[in-house]
């Protein structure tokens, strides 16, 4: 499988602060009283969303951080057509893609495997504020979510990180969290998470895991500026046990969906929203598993309904 040049790409991240409520409870009801944010770019298309490429490399970084990118984006980073929203932050736990103008993660990815799991149990208090952020960019905190009838949303999941304290915390960093309501948080989302944390700590799966929002329409924001996607999209790639290179095939199994971000869908199964992936590139404008043969995203990227419906 081809490797990521995380060397090239990555920016190295500082440690986290303490804290955290669960994602899972309902938040404070009040008004989502939103304000205008940037309207999304026009979605562009596969050829264009690939020759896209920013106009000179950065600086290389740690060989740390970039061994850490190599794991959590072995599949390769997604990158859309304007470079200028997307800076990418890497910490142990997961891989993300910032965008400054909308004061959340364009995308979060991050490799699932048994070992992730044990018994660490969630912390409490508030979420934590991201201070590696470059300086001049808002620093979301806490707050930004009080009252504005969203959870906290995770999209590297708690449960995911139960292998350390550390690990776990670094999932109640802000730049991990997006506004979501809590039916789907608490509902098709949560359900979707319970399958893939069965695959990897039962059933000896490795996962490449990639998540976020989706902004179509008006888009409005909570907080100091905080965006609130319209749904949310999540791509799951499962690796078989003692796979060899090249370890994603043809025959790889693949799940894709995007749910929207509403109310009273509690109840839904998660299959319900089933998709492929070219129909979330099309919905995003971002290019996935960039690192993956042409050949072979082409088949994996077209399917729809690649993993038992629970």
């Amino acid at each position: 499988m081809p490797v990521l040049r995380a060397a090239a790409l990555v920016a190295a991240i500082a440690g986290f602060a303490i804290g955290c409520v669960p994602d899972r409870l309902r938040e404070e009801r009040g008004s989502a009283a939103t304000r205008g944010v940037d309207a999304p770019a026009p979605t562009s298309t596969r050829k264009a969303k690939r020759s896209a490429r920013p106009a000179a490399e950065p600086p290389a970084a740690p060989a740390a951080a970039a061994t850490r990118a190599a794991g959590h984006l072995a599949l390769g980073t997604p990158r859309d057509a304007d470079p200028s929203d997307d800076l990418l932050l890497v910490k142990p736990e997961y891989a993300l893609s910032y965008n400054a103008r909308r004061n959340v993660a364009n995308w979060v990815g991050w490799r699932l495997v048994g070992s992730d799991f044990g018994p660490t149990r969630r912390h409490k208090g508030k979420f934590i504020t991201d201070e590696s952020l470059p300086p001049g960019m808002l620093r979301v905190g806490h707050d930004d979510y009080s009252g504005s009838g969203f959870d906290r949303g995770h999209m590297c999941r708690s449960e995911d990180r139960t292998s350390s304290e550390e690990a776990n915390r670094a999932t109640f960093v802000l730049t991990n969290i997006l506004p979501q309501r809590h039916e789907l948080n608490a509902g098709p989302w949560l359900r979707l998470e319970e399958l893939a944390q069965d695959l990897a700590q039962k059933q000896g799966r490795e996962l490449y895991v990639v998540a976020g929002g989706i902004y179509e329409g008006p888009i409005g924001a909570i907080g100091r500026g905080v965006a609130v996607p319209s749904s949310f999209f999540k791509i799951l790639v499962v690796i078989e046990p003692g796979e060899t290179p090249p370890r994603v095939s043809e025959r790889t199994r693949v799940v894709a969906v995007v749910m929207p971000n509403v109310g009273e869908i509690e109840r839904e199964p998660w299959a319900r929203y089933r998709t492929s992936v070219d129909e979330v590139e099309r919905r995003t404008g971002y290019d996935f598993l960039t690192d993956v043969p042409e050949d072979v995203q082409r088949v994996i990227e077209a399917r729809v309904g690649d993993a038992p419906a629970r």
